[in-house]
């Protein structure tokens, strides 16, 4: 079962070129080399902070609890601690119900994440909502819903509905639209509590190195 890793924090002032290089450079690789698979590197667009995104996945939930028990993995995150603050972490698990493929990197990929609390003994109507309007209708506006989690450890809303778009801009014309708000409207009336929502920038930190890997694959 896909787990996935999110980290957030904000860059401490001043750090930016120290916390540039030691992601780059250190943090990253390190965090493969240890078994995290990382997929993507993105900042607050639109929404609440902190302001970065770092997204990993791991294949058990386990394997997650042994890679942070490391001690490399805690030399790590001390030196992280040095040049960001507002830090946190959540882990994700699959809702089993969107995806069934392997979750991979997506190169240039921007993300429309909203965020909530199902509503208790709403959760089969909530499902079926989701499957007959709400992924058709983001596929038919352009921005569909790529992967759904449910939060597995952490703090805040307990569901996640990642969609995927190409740009700020697709993602903006989608969501100020009448059908996106006839979507919107009765899942936050009579399904959902808790309810955010963010637009997430890819960074290229883990894109371009990715690229650049696939690139000289031919050499």
């Amino acid at each position: 079962m896909t787990i996935l890793f999110a980290q957030n924090w904000d860059v401490r002032p001043g750090k930016f070129g120290e916390y540039s290089d030691f992601v780059t450079n250190e943090y990253n690789p390190a965090l493969e080399n240890l078994g995290l698979k990382l997929l993507g590197g993105y900042y607050v667009a639109v929404g609440e902070g902190p302001r970065i995104t770092a997204v990993a996945t791991i294949e058990s939930q386990a394997g997650l609890m042994s890679i942070m028990s490391d001690s490399d993995y805690r030399i790590l995150a001390n030196k992280l601690s040095q040049v960001v603050y507002k830090y946190s972490n959540r882990v994700w698990v699959s809702s089993g119900r969107l995806r069934d493929e392997p979750y991979s990197i997506q190169t240039g990929a921007w993300k429309f994440n909203q965020y909530y609390n199902v509503i208790p003994g709403q959760e089969d109507a909530h499902y079926r909502f989701v499957k007959e309007e709400c992924l058709p209708g983001m596929k038919a506006l352009g921005v569909p819903i790529t992967a759904g989690w449910r939060l597995a450890i952490g703090s805040g809303p307990r569901m996640l509905a990642e969609a995927t778009g190409r740009n700020i801009e697709k993602i903006a014309q989608a969501i100020n639209t009448s059908e996106f708000r006839r979507l919107v409207r009765p899942l936050k009336k009579n399904y959902a509590t808790d309810y955010s929502s963010r637009i997430l920038a890819p960074t290229g930190r883990i894109e371009i190195p990715f690229i650049m890997k696939e690139m000289m694959k031919g050499f």
